[in-house]
């Protein structure tokens, strides 16, 4: 009878190839986990990337935006006090724009800060500087990016050469200052800081086109809004506007 053959005892443990691969393994996703970590994934751009080449295949209908922030010089090092410029413009504006009150703001961007040029015909009737239930809205929305951002804020008035002279207002310097008077109180009851805020009214004397015309006199009766930055946000000096409008109403 043939003796049968006793096969060798397994040996203990696992393999030594698995080590090995589970090892390697490991270190490849260490190594991809840390790559994910020193990355930053900047939303806005992201969505904006997206946006231009959803439009371009036709997948979805363009954004409209009546910004261009190719103007905007970025320095690797101004990173995030830009990127923070960035969003809070894209906010406002897509406000703007949800609202329909992108006739009525122009932004700019300077080199110092941001200005925003509002219509006075939107925020007050003629000759008076009660704000408008529709100019409520739009400064509340406006009043959202300034809190917390930036420095100092000026508000100044402006008018056009057409002389004015009531009890209230003798001159035109007393209706633009006391626009924006009532501009900067609007902000405080939004929540901004008043001790961040000034209140100027230079009457019809910084034009910014001729009085000598209807349309000139309409570009001319304003108040602007700046938010100086600070100075670690660098800017271009080349302007960023949306498209004013206006009736002629003083």
């Amino acid at each position: 009878m043939a003796k049968k053959c006793k096969c060798p005892p397994p040996e203990m443990g696992v393999p030594g190839w698995v080590v090995t691969y589970g090892d390697m393994m490991s270190l490849l996703l260490t190594f991809f986990i840390l790559l994910l970590s020193f990355s930053s994934i900047q939303e806005s751009k992201f969505k904006e990337a997206m946006e231009s080449l959803q439009g371009a295949l036709g997948v979805l209908q363009k954004v409209t935006t009546v910004i261009d922030f190719k103007t905007m010089v970025v320095h690797e090092a101004r990173q995030t006090d830009n990127e923070e410029i960035y969003y809070q413009i894209k906010k406002l504006e897509q406000f703007l724009l949800d609202e329909g009150l992108d006739q009525a703001v122009e932004i700019e961007l300077t080199a110092d800060g941001i200005r925003l040029r509002v219509v006075d015909s939107f925020l007050f009737p003629s000759a008076r500087a009660d704000l408008q239930p529709q100019a409520l809205k739009l400064l509340s929305g406006i009043a959202g990016m300034l809190d917390g951002m930036g420095q100092e804020i000026t508000i100044s008035g402006h008018t056009d050469s057409v002389p004015i002279h009531t009890a209230r207002f003798p001159s035109n310097w007393e209706l633009s200052a006391a626009r924006a008077i009532a501009v900067a109180r609007r902000f405080q009851e939004q929540g901004v800081d008043p001790q961040r805020m000034s209140a100027v009214g230079y009457g019809e004397f910084q034009p910014l086109e001729t009085n000598a015309t209807p349309e000139g006199r309409s570009v001319n009766r304003r108040v602007e809004i700046f938010l100086k930055m600070d100075e670690t946000a660098e800017t271009s000096t080349q302007g960023l506007p949306l498209e004013s409008a206006g009736a002629d109403n003083g």
